[in-house]
């Protein structure tokens, strides 16, 4: 028992001393100050603003009228819009001209809005007049220097967050107060304040700015729901490219279309187990990142902490009672100053307090006894475990002879794996935020050994084709086959295998980047 009190209370220590170092930066702010000082004469770049839209006429009709009046340049931003399926008349809104295109996917079929941004992605790809893209919800609000702001925010991040207000009015309800000011209180201190120093924001595809050719160099872009935005962020950070948050990039909501989502407990440990071998680099962003997913709020850990102080007046454990005061103090100083700097009103400070109860509701109400009783006894046709497995049979190679094996390419809560059996021996890669990282990991196994995959991830005549996926499974064969026409394109899959395939050197992903910068 003393060992588990030991570890707790080490893991609030680092957590204490971290948020006090939090409020101390928060005080010498200026860092947002000086760059809008200068925001002036900084070269007005090409922005390409996305709009997704499926049946949200009045939406898309106010934010189209919200980015005309913009005092950005017109000649340096272009509207495209996709319409996912619309019967709503919203293609009547656009009138196609220089700076407004239409994606207008009307198959009958929605594809919903990670795979929609994908499909113009890639249209846009041989477009070299765009140097940026803005993915912004078509539910908000902006002022008339959003644009503006963009392009300065740009000029210093590659990937860039924003700020989110809520336009509240007099009918909210209990629990949307708590989660508003809980909203207000994370901006105003807690993204400012790790933004101030230099640590990465989660990505959030509501509001998002990306430079063009960073996509291009990560050959994905993952927004697909709140969990996997969290991946891809987790993801560019290992890049060495953690997204920044701006305060100064701002859009309004109103109240009743604003739901605070956040990435559920289970998934951000899952995240965490899967990156903790990831933790022994010298990306200090990036081993922050990985520890902010099983970070407390600094409520909690103040109310935690007082029972740590109370139990070393008494009681003797690892740490004596002026280290736990000491720790307690420097924590408490840093709370008050989050408190202060967060902007909040007299009557917001009760609905703060509120929020780690709401907040442990919610996560009781998703812990696995409950929620198994929820999806297998009262929603039977809820949705099990989301884990995919597919086997497929390949050649490896020592150099002399050809040895037929075969590949599990699984897929766990989004996470990729991959499994190399012959006979009875197996090689396994860890989890991996891509299918492409987990290929990597098990053919540098298996050349460890000698052996070789005869499969087009591994052939010099593969070319991976930039799909937006996070997993970029497709790719083109550039063999010249006896009966290839010309001029056609042979497209295949990473774990195909193939007569003709020739060997190259496999690095990996952060090895190729650096290699092209």
């Amino acid at each position: 028992m003393e060992l588990i009190l030991d570890f707790i209370y080490i893991y609030l220590g680092i957590f204490s001393i971290y948020f006090f170092i939090l409020g101390i930066k928060s005080i010498s702010s200026g860092k947002f100050n000086r760059e809008l000082r200068y925001s002036g004469i900084v070269d007005k770049s090409v922005l390409c603003i996305v709009l997704y839209s499926h049946n949200n006429y009045e939406s898309l009709k106010n934010m189209l009228a919200l980015l005309r009046q913009q005092n950005y340049p017109a000649g340096k931003y272009t509207i495209q819009v996709i319409l996912d399926n619309c019967n709503d008349h919203s293609e009547e809104l656009i009138t196609e001209t220089e700076n407004l295109r239409v994606l207008n996917l009307n198959d009958g079929v929605t594809v919903g809005k990670d795979q929609a941004i994908s499909i113009l992605l890639e249209s846009l790809r041989q477009d070299t007049y765009i140097d940026s893209y803005v993915f912004i919800d078509i539910n908000r609000y902006i002022e008339n220097d959003f644009l503006n702001n963009a392009n300065l925010a740009l000029s210093y991040s590659p990937v860039i967050s924003g700020q989110t207000i809520v336009i509240e009015n007099d009918n909210l309800t209990f629990i949307e107060k708590i989660k508003i000011t809980y909203q207000k209180y994370l901006n105003n201190f807690y993204r400012k304040a790790r933004s101030e120093m230099g640590l990465s924001d989660k990505i959030e595809s509501s509001l998002l700015c990306i430079k063009k050719d960073f996509v291009e160099k990560i050959d994905a872009l993952d927004l697909k729901d709140i969990n996997t935005e969290l991946k891809y962020s987790i993801l560019i950070s290992g890049l060495g490219y953690p997204c920044q948050y701006k305060p100064y990039l701002k859009t309004y909501i109103k109240a009743f279309d604003f739901d605070m989502k956040r990435p559920s407990l289970s998934y951000r440990v899952n995240l965490f187990k899967n990156c903790f071998t990831k933790l022994f680099s010298f990306n200090f962003k990036f081993i922050e990142h990985i520890c902010s997913l099983i970070s407390p709020s600094g409520l909690v850990t103040v109310i935690l902490s007082i029972g740590f102080l109370l139990l070393s007046a008494k009681y003797y454990f690892l740490f004596s009672f002026i280290i736990v005061f000491t720790v307690f103090s420097l924590l408490l100083l840093g709370f008050t100053i989050s408190l202060l700097k967060s902007e909040l009103h007299a009557k917001d400070f009760a609905f703060l307090a509120l929020y780690p109860f709401y907040s442990i509701i919610h996560i009781l109400d998703n812990i696995p006894p409950y929620r198994f009783v929820k999806k297998y006894i009262f929603r039977k046709d809820a949705k099990k475990k989301d884990i995919q497995k597919y086997t497929v049979k390949v050649i490896a190679t020592n150099g002399k002879a050809n040895i037929p094996c075969k590949l599990d390419l699984m897929s766990e809560n989004g996470m990729a794996k991959v499994v190399f059996t012959f006979k009875k021996k197996k090689f396994t890669s860890s989890k991996q935020l891509r299918m492409v990282e987990a290929l990597n990991e098990l053919t540098s196994k298996l050349s460890d050994y000698g052996f070789q995959l005869k499969i087009c991830y591994c052939c010099e005549y593969f070319t991976s084709i930039v799909d937006g996926t996070t997993n970029m499974i497709q790719g083109e064969c550039k063999y010249e086959f006896a009966n290839k026409k010309n001029n056609e394109v042979l497209t295949t899959l990473l774990w195909n295998s193939c007569s003709a395939c020739k060997p190259k050197k496999i690095m990996s992903v952060i090895e190729d980047i650096r290699l092209n910068q």
